[in-house]
């Protein structure tokens, strides 16, 4: 062989050589699917929300989307894992007094914070107490009194009654623990750039477009499998399914109920599901303006059909609920009878409500198909009995606001999730006089009967005696047409196939450091 020819071959040798290794550092390439060639898996992972985060200062928000972000970056005391039971968290163990009105918990040592520090019981102790003087977290902590430093490994919570529910309460995210130091140095600040103990650190925050999170290595079960996490905002959930479809995100939570069967039957996707910790149902002003009317109120309670609802919003994935809690909660009263679709009876009540034509109202929804469907079905069946429902689509921040926050309405459709999973979440929160405004008690009620029957129900330890009691809470609502309860629907998630530890949750909790690529 001529110098030449030798010199041509060691030239092309060289060439694909240089080729080959710059196609990938480790010499392997990943694909957009989530799997990659053997010995280098993915990294990083996108995360869909369908609105902006309001905070991610644990009792700075009572809104799921931020929930779901902040359950990445805080830990609590206690954790709640995503079948529902409890784990030690931040403390290795507690005890409950024997009167139950005292938690004593037992602090995990060595723990870092993001910013470096080391978690001390005065963090804990700060960020219960904190939480406590919060009207956001006020569904969760009302019945906390204090906590307090017992050594320098052991905090003490407490109650101001015993309650049955506490240990789940301490599992909720709206109890993470922050970092005093970091919060006191910028109480506004810290809601846009936390600091916690969690698995992920905060690197930046885009609004309208993304979060961007970085695995924190110093954390203390271990670092996650994934190292960069992004969340990424999708107003419009059909442009959230195309963009999962295509692989531009891993992971979808919040989907149209008509996409539901293609992303099924997506061979590149697995979709999992459970019973959700939520049940949607119709709320009134009950203190003020059209419905604090009580015989409007019952008209609309008969001019309900749930499985019409159930059929045409949520394709038949839901059940009907009668009484004021999801089914998935401890306290449900599953035999109950509320009042059922009767649009004759609806008619005779608009009129003996002083309409015998017929009366207009505005009906507030979230801007997403999630409520603007059913609501619609819901105008139509009370368009039927002389009801005209004008809707007003809000977007999130301002329905947040003007429902939830003011209580500035007349009728809406609107749901509560249980993270805290118990009869009492739902019924205390909604329905307390005590808790009216700010998001808890929208309806504005204020029944003294109500009340009582709830705090009876707060401190009864036994079961079947609590259920009995929320029977009776329950006639009362059906009886005042406080709120109607409509159905609880299936909470889904749909992911990448090749992204493991995916699962499903009632309570919208959701442990990216469980997953990992394949």
């Amino acid at each position: 062989m001529n110098k030449r020819i030798v010199s041509i071959l060691c030239y092309l040798l060289i060439l694909t050589i240089l080729v080959v290794g710059c196609g990938n550092s480790n010499g392997e390439t990943s694909t957009n699917n989530g799997s990659s060639s053997e010995g280098n898996k993915r990294e990083d992972l996108i995360f869909a929300l369908a609105a902006e985060p309001t905070s991610l200062d644990p009792k700075g928000s009572n809104d799921t989307v931020s929930f779901r972000v902040m359950n990445q970056v805080f830990d609590t005391l206690i954790r709640l894992e995503p079948d529902g039971t409890l784990a030690p968290g931040l403390a290795e163990s507690w005890e409950v007094s024997e009167d139950g009105t005292e938690v004593t918990f037992k602090i995990r040592q060595g723990v870092k914070f993001h910013n470096g520090e080391t978690m001390t019981v005065d963090d804990v102790v700060y960020s219960i107490n904190e939480a406590i003087n919060s009207h956001f977290t006020s569904r969760v902590t009302n019945t906390m009194e204090r906590a307090e430093v017992v050594d320098d490994t052991t905090v003490k919570l407490i109650l101001n009654q015993p309650y049955s529910p506490i240990l789940k309460c301490m599992a909720t995210i709206t109890m993470g623990i922050v970092n005093k130091e970091a919060m006191e140095a910028d109480p506004e600040g810290f809601a846009r750039n936390p600091v916690g103990t969690g698995p992920y650190k905060f690197v930046e925050w885009n609004t309208g477009e993304k979060l961007v999170f970085e695995r924190f290595d110093d954390y203390w079960r271990g670092q996650a499998p994934i190292k960069d996490l992004t969340f990424k905002i999708f107003t419009d959930q059909n442009t959230a399914v195309v963009a999962l479809e295509n692989g531009e995100i891993d992971v979808l939570e919040t989907f149209p109920m008509s996409a539901k069967q293609s992303l099924i039957d997506n061979e590149d996707l697995n979709y999992y599901e459970t019973e959700a910790g939520l049940y949607y149902h119709i709320s009134f002003n009950n203190a003020e303006g059209i419905f604090s009317n009580k015989k409007l109120r019952q008209a609309v309670s008969y001019a309900i059909d749930r499985e019409a609802i159930i059929e045409g919003a949520f394709e038949g994935a839901a059940v009907p609920v009668y009484c004021p809690m999801p089914p998935s909660v401890t306290g449900y009263v599953e035999d109950f009878k509320g009042n059922e679709y009767n649009p004759e009876k609806a008619k005779e009540l608009v009129a003996a409500a002083g309409y015998p034509d017929g009366v207009t109202v505005k009906m507030a929804t979230l801007e997403s198909t999630s409520y603007t469907i059913p609501t619609e079905i819901i105008q139509a069946q009370l368009r039927e009995v002389g009801i005209n429902a004008e809707i007003e689509i809000m977007e999130r921040g301002a329905f947040l606001s003007d429902v939830y926050d003011k209580c500035d309405y007349e009728i809406s459709l609107v749901n509560i999730v249980c993270p805290v999973t118990d009869a009492d979440f739902a019924v205390y929160g909604r329905l307390h006089s005590s808790m009216k405004g700010g998001g808890n008690n929208i309806q504005l009620c204020d029944i003294p009967e109500l009340d009582e029957l709830i705090m009876e129900a707060r401190a009864e330890k036994d079961e079947e005696v609590r259920k009995e009691i929320y029977s009776e809470i329950s006639e009362i609502v059906r009886e005042e047409a406080i709120l109607v309860p409509i159905c609880t629907n299936m909470s889904a998630v749909v992911a990448n196939k090749n992204l493991k530890g995916v699962e499903p949750s009632a309570t919208n909790y959701y442990y990216v450091y469980n997953y990992s690529w394949e």
